[in-house]
């Protein structure tokens, strides 16, 4: 049964993880949710539909998520339920649902003459899920991806965690070339310069390696190895 005061939804918004929340079901509600005049869109045969901004691709708003089989969308957007000839809310079971096919952010990559999503997790988001933030830290602090400029090159690759090899993805209009696209992409998931160092040793290396993020500072660059602290006489005579 649907409820005309409230209605539960599933928000998804550009660079953040899908939460199930509640609007209040108007017009203007739903307006404030996307940003500005909204339209919708009926990508399954399920009775449910995603609302959006009607302009945000024409207003430059930031790519949101690509719905398969339809669009990448740009902007907010909400999923919300359809009776016969009105919104309502998302039963339980429909609201935990569409929030796994959009939970976690996408970047856009142009990649051969097309738009590439890439889905990505940061920790260091609101609403990230507790398995997310575990599984990072069981992997010793590694990402699942990170950009690097391939060295003694001018090439942008894309490396993933424990993926043999690299993407080469070019340019990204918008990020600039080289080292700087490779700092914006990587800021933009939130991935350190530790991270992304550890990344490139180990892939180059092994996976299996004792590097981790922890042993580089701040600006990627290899921590020294700590120095033993020198034994006093005492300790040295026992």
């Amino acid at each position: 049964m649907c409820l005309k005061e409230k209605m539960k939804v599933v928000m998804v918004e550009p660079g953040q993880y899908a939460r199930i929340t509640e609007l209040e079901d108007t017009l203007e509600a739903k307006q404030r949710a996307v940003g500005g005049l909204i339209t919708c869109a009926y990508p399954w045969e399920e009775n449910v539909c995603i609302i959006a901004n009607d302009e945000g691709l024409i207003n430059g708003m930031p790519l949101n998520r690509y719905v398969e089989d339809y669009q990448v969308l740009a902007g907010p957007f909400f999923v919300c339920g359809l009776t016969k000839d009105d919104f309502c809310g998302l039963t339980d079971e429909q609201a935990e649902r569409y929030r796994k096919v959009f939970e976690k952010p996408e970047l856009f990559l142009w990649f051969k003459d097309h738009i590439l999503p890439v889905p990505y997790d940061d920790p260091h988001l609101p609403d990230v899920p507790k398995e997310v933030s575990a599984r990072i830290r069981q992997r010793g602090g590694f990402p699942d991806l990170c950009f690097v400029v391939l060295p003694g090159t001018s090439a942008l690759i894309m490396i993933q965690y424990g993926e043999n090899g690299y993407l080469s993805v070019g340019p990204q209009p918008g990020y600039g070339r080289g080292q700087v696209c490779a700092d914006a992409l990587n800021e933009k998931m939130g991935v350190s310069k530790a991270q992304v160092s550890a990344m490139l040793y180990a892939s180059i290396l092994d996976w299996n390696t004792t590097i981790t993020p922890a042993q580089f500072d701040k600006n990627g660059n290899p921590r020294p190895p700590k120095q033993k602290k020198p034994q006093s006489k005492k300790q040295e005579e026992r």
